[in-house]
């Protein structure tokens, strides 16, 4: 009799499954194939993505190589295009970082520091990048710029916690010896001079002007 139950039992089981597949086996089977074909769109975006960066840093490179051939209409006209189509790539900032910097060594101040803005104003760029081309524009026209009126554009950039400290301290020590304020400038390259954190190279520039300076106080 056990048997019976059994076979019973199980055909009951059987019989259950069937229905719950005959009601949700449409679904599941949907289920899986949305699973399916979500982990082979994500892979394709990958996979297009890193297709992508692949292009635009050879591009980028081929530019960079025309720079170093001496082509820089040639390099800039890469550099342009490729700050065009990549938008939102890594390479897109790099390009329009080195369009900017092209322009400053041309001595097109005015372009250089234009291009430098448009990126600092980029919202959808990360802060740290912003604040970069901010130093570097406010670098590229300090030759134009009071003192006064180039610590006001760099005080953002001077906070002790800032990571561009040191870069824009520099900066505006330069300013201060150019406008002979010794003392002025002095404390700023004590201070780069002084904190372990800086650059090494910057350090070394800091403590070999405060030298220089000691010698000639």
């Amino acid at each position: 009799m056990s048997d019976i139950f059994r076979e019973v039992d199980e055909d009951l089981r059987t019989e259950r499954a069937q229905k719950l597949w005959a009601r949700y086996g449409k679904l599941a089977v949907g289920a899986a194939v949305a699973l399916v074909l979500g982990v082979a769109g994500y892979t394709f975006w990958q996979q297009q993505i890193a297709e992508r960066r692949m292009t635009a840093g050879t591009r980028y490179a081929e530019a960079e190589t025309e720079l170093a051939r001496g082509n820089a209409d040639q390099a800039a006209a890469g550099w342009g295009l490729l700050a065009q189509e990549a938008k939102g790539d890594g390479y897109a900032l790099l390009a329009r970082l080195r369009l900017a910097a092209l322009a400053a060594e041309k001595g097109d101040t005015a372009a250089a520091v234009s291009q430098y803005k448009a990126i600092s104003g980029d919202s959808s760029l990360s802060v740290e990048y912003r604040d970069l081309a901010s130093l570097l524009g406010t670098q590229a026209e300090s030759a134009s710029l009071t003192p006064d009126a180039l610590e006001a554009a760099l005080k953002p950039l001077l906070a002790d916690t800032h990571a561009l400290r040191h870069q824009a301290r520099e900066i505006l020590a330069a300013a201060f010896l150019k406008a002979g304020k010794i003392e002025s400038a002095r404390t700023l390259l004590t201070a780069i001079s002084d904190d372990p954190a800086a650059p090494t190279g910057l350090r070394a520039r800091a403590t070999e002007v405060l030298a220089a300076l000691g010698k000639a106080g």
